[in-house]
């Protein structure tokens, strides 16, 4: 799920899996606990897979410089646009005047504005003809903000923000901000990522899950110019509740480790745990294993551990 463009689609997949039938208790017409445990480990693959999902969608889309192809492509990497743009970044408003539409999904309306330093980049899908791209149903927009990347010597801080604003793949609807604050440091990037009040609806079952989440992400780029051998270490905390009262709090107790080399995986960890406890029900220990390219995990609830596999997501295809 990491080489394409907005992989929202492949969220669709994900959250319809995700929306469990739930037992309610005709007393307080809240989650039974057998229910809470049932659906909490779905909800929060839901929540994971879309955070990969978002993080690569800027990456790709915006060229983001930190972990991204256009960090490579400065004056400290040498990568094969410096003699083109001198090292700098043409995506991010330097001699670079029509904005990147990505390699999947192009059927948006893409505006750029510069001003106060600031790019702002809006895809928008409200026009799209019978809300329909490469057979996905489409819908909203997305709002990214970034600020002019100065020189390639830079050392410091920045900060990139994605707004959702009714953001429609296939049945999901998606609301909210994410927000990428980056530390580089010579030549290394360290991110930290807060979720703010997002809301994934799907549009067949009417289920919504709302969460907050905050993250830390480390990109190693091994060195190369491409992105098809990095990996990202996770680390983070989640809060989220689902409309049919599912409520959970979610902790990386291990790094999750994500391969892109794993083509197959497509943004799934191939390492690392998550602590999952809901509201009322048995705290979960989700497992991703020793670090194979799969999509195996597994999940152990009072000293039983029970094996699992996720379906392997569609390929997209090109618009």
């Amino acid at each position: 799920m990491k080489n394409n463009l907005l992989k929202i689609a492949s969220l669709c997949i994900a959250l319809g899996l995700a929306v469990t039938a739930c037992t309610k208790d005709p007393d307080n017409d809240s989650v039974t606990p057998d229910a809470q445990s049932a659906a909490v480990v779905a909800d929060n693959q839901t929540i994971q897979d879309e955070s990969e999902d978002v993080y690569d969608l800027v990456d790709d889309v915006t060229f983001l410089p930190f972990g991204g192809r256009n960090f490579r492509e400065t004056g400290e990497t040498g990568g094969g646009d410096k003699g083109k743009h001198g090292g700098h970044f043409p995506s991010l408003g330097i001699g670079w005047d029509k904005p990147w539409r990505g390699r999947f999904d192009n059927c948006a309306d893409v505006s750029k504005t510069v001003a106060n330093n600031t790019i702002t980049i809006v895809y928008d899908y409200t026009s799209v003809a019978d809300g329909v791209c490469n057979d996905k149903a489409v819908g909203g927009k997305m709002t990214i903000t970034i600020p002019v990347k100065p020189d390639s010597g830079f050392t410091g801080t920045l900060t990139r923000t994605v707004s959702y604003e009714n953001l429609k793949r296939d049945t999901l609807v998606i609301n909210g901000t994410h927000t990428i604050t980056t530390t580089v440091a010579s030549g290394k990037a360290t991110a930290s990522e807060k979720l703010a009040n997002i809301t994934i609806t799907n549009t067949n079952t009417n289920k919504v899950i709302t969460y907050t989440s905050t993250k830390k992400r480390v990109i190693d780029n091994k060195g190369t110019t491409t992105k098809d051998d990095d990996e990202s270490q996770t680390t983070g905390t989640t809060n989220a509740k689902g409309s049919d009262g599912t409520e959970f709090t979610a902790t990386i107790t291990q790094t999750l480790i994500v391969k892109h080399s794993c083509k197959d995986a497509r943004g799934f960890p191939v390492s690392g745990t998550i602590e999952i406890k809901p509201v009322s029900g048995d705290t979960k220990i989700v497992d991703y294993g020793d670090g194979t390219c799969d999509l195996k995990y597994t999940v152990t609830v009072n000293g039983v551990t029970e094996e699992k596999e996720k379906t392997k997501p569609e390929k997209r295809k090109k618009g």
